[in-house]
């Protein structure tokens, strides 16, 4: 196997953009090297990191470790850090930290990796608006499209009369009293107000917030990076870029959401990406929040393996 997509943390450099990009490889035990069974995760670009995707998504390399699994085939898969997080080095300058800026490094990742193009490309939350601008950027370079609760730049995300009803729900209030005192001074803090929030992305919070959390596990989250980003998208020249190019996506594009999600909303992100994308199809869940993978680990898995095998 070529040692650039061995199991393991592997780097590069791109000299034009003066910057090195990290990336961490998983390969199946039993299968040999096969490109059309390779998976690209790009995960959120504001500085969370991979950690909980490459704990939520194991069953996709690791199938054997999951009994219900009826198709045992397992996929390589490669989880993409952006500029300023994880192991990734920072840009020259915070204004370099946009989604076009972000899916821009996308293109590089491919050509280091020697692909005509991405077979299954995969992203979640913000790291959804990053993989759905590169598909925009670049449509001949996507086969697959995967959207888990994707983030839609230039749609208002939060469903606002949703989430302002959690504040008299017992299961959000200790969020919300917590979100009155958040400071994000520090990337300690950032992490700690961070936290405090996740209640408010799930329908169970009880039942499923732990296991995010040992997911995401001792993660210490970039404020520099959420800052970054979130001011350069707000700047972007054409804001609503993202929403005027989707039929220009030409991948096969498979869109997951919660229907309970208050983060990302399904008729504002879902429908209209799936409606105005050529070959989309849209599953939701209910009773299911942001993280699909977490409240409906089976179904989720199962119809990501589904849209990729057919």
């Amino acid at each position: 196997m070529s040692k650039i997509f061995k199991t393991g943390i592997h780097t590069f450099d791109v000299p034009a953009k003066r910057l090195t990009f990290e990336y961490v490889v998983h390969c199946p035990s039993t299968e040999k090297e096969d490109l059309h069974s390779l998976i690209v995760v790009q995960p959120p670009g504001w500085g969370l990191g991979s950690g909980y995707l490459q704990n939520g998504l194991r069953a996709l390399w690791r199938p054997e470790d999951y009994p219900s699994t009826t198709n045992t085939r397992g996929y390589t898969v490669i989880f993409f850090h952006s500029r300023g997080t994880n192991g990734s080095s920072r840009p020259p300058s915070s204004q370099m930290s946009s989604m076009p800026d972000l899916a821009s490094d996308l293109e590089d990742l491919r050509q280091y990796l020697h692909l005509d193009r991405y077979p299954v490309l995969l992203g979640h939350s913000n790291g959804g608006a990053i993989a759905l601008g590169y598909a925009e950027m670049y449509p001949s370079r996507v086969e697959k499209l995967v959207l888990l609760d994707h983030q839609l730049l230039g749609v208002q995300d939060k469903r606002l009369l949703q989430l302002q009803a959690t504040r008299i729900d017992p299961r959000y209030q200790d969020a919300w009293d917590r979100m009155l005192d958040r400071q994000t001074g520090s990337d300690e803090e950032f992490t700690e107000s961070v936290r405090a929030m996740w209640p408010l992305y799930f329908f169970d919070p009880r039942q499923y917030v732990p296991e995010l959390l040992r997911d995401i596990g001792d993660q210490r989250l970039s404020v520099w990076c959420y800052q970054a980003q979130g001011r350069c998208d707000k700047e972007l020249r054409y804001p609503m870029q993202m929403v005027e190019r989707l039929g220009d996506v030409q991948a096969e594009t498979l869109i997951i959401f919660g229907r309970e999600d208050m983060i990302c909303g399904i008729i504002g992100i879902a429908e209209r990406t799936a409606k105005n994308v050529q070959n989309a199809r849209l599953i939701t869940y209910g009773e299911c929040g942001h993280f699909p993978w977490i409240e409906k680990k089976e179904q989720t898995i199962w119809d990501i393996r589904k849209f990729i095998e057919k």
